[in-house]
């Protein structure tokens, strides 16, 4: 299968961001023993519906700090469309309650650097990622670690091209064995003082 995402922004030149995933604007605070209805920033580029473009029911998620404290895992309940919303519940997708918490660490609202980052945790056996053409970063640098930079934990830059060039790619190819790559391995950070240039995603799950 397949899986496939919208043109997605990168958001700064200093603070690395999920590769597939987004941050929380709204709805999650304290540990919780209940199902959350967060609001998702826009990573997406147009429609901005980050629910519904990057995440699906079932998918397994994993919270984490832009300073990479209170790292865990849940899963998305349902969907909530063009309210750019989804619903948490807990990671083992059982019924929340005292004994099986949707979060059991605090995490943050806010805008970009400062909401609790919301990453797709789903494995995969490929990956494939594309900047897009005529962006305005020299590079634009795909890493593995949420403190990454130009020059830590970077496993690829990849520069930019002008308008209708064949944009250059990263693809891992099949891997053998079953789906080793996990999602929220990769981050991604803009360079060259842009940090609204797009890129292109795709997984391959077995």
């Amino acid at each position: 299968m397949l899986r496939t995402f919208p043109l997605l922004h990168v958001q700064s030149t200093t603070v690395a961001q999920p590769l597939a995933g987004t941050w929380i604007t709204a709805g999650i605070g304290a540990p919780s023993n209940y199902p959350l209805t967060l609001t998702l920033g826009s990573a997406a580029a147009g429609s901005g519906y980050n629910d519904s473009l990057i995440f699906q029911p079932g998918d397994p998620v994993l919270l984490i700090e832009p300073n990479g404290t209170n790292f865990e895992i849940a899963t998305v309940g349902s969907i909530g469309g063009i309210a750019n919303t989804l619903t948490l519940i807990p990671g083992n997708g059982a019924p929340a309650g005292n004994t099986n918490p949707v979060t059991q660490f605090k995490h943050t609202s806010g805008a970009f650097g400062t909401g609790t980052f919301i990453m797709l945790g789903i494995d995969a056996n490929s990956v494939f990622v594309q900047p897009a053409d005529n962006n305005a970063g020299t590079y634009m640098y795909f890493g593995t670690a949420y403190n990454m930079t130009a020059t830590f934990r970077c496993i690829m830059e990849l520069p930019k091209v002008a308008t209708g060039q064949n944009p250059y790619f990263f693809s891992s190819s099949i891997l053998p064995g079953i789906n080793p790559i996990r999602a929220n391995e990769l981050w991604v950070l803009g360079g060259s003082g842009n940090s609204s240039d797009a890129y292109r995603l795709s997984y391959s799950v077995l």
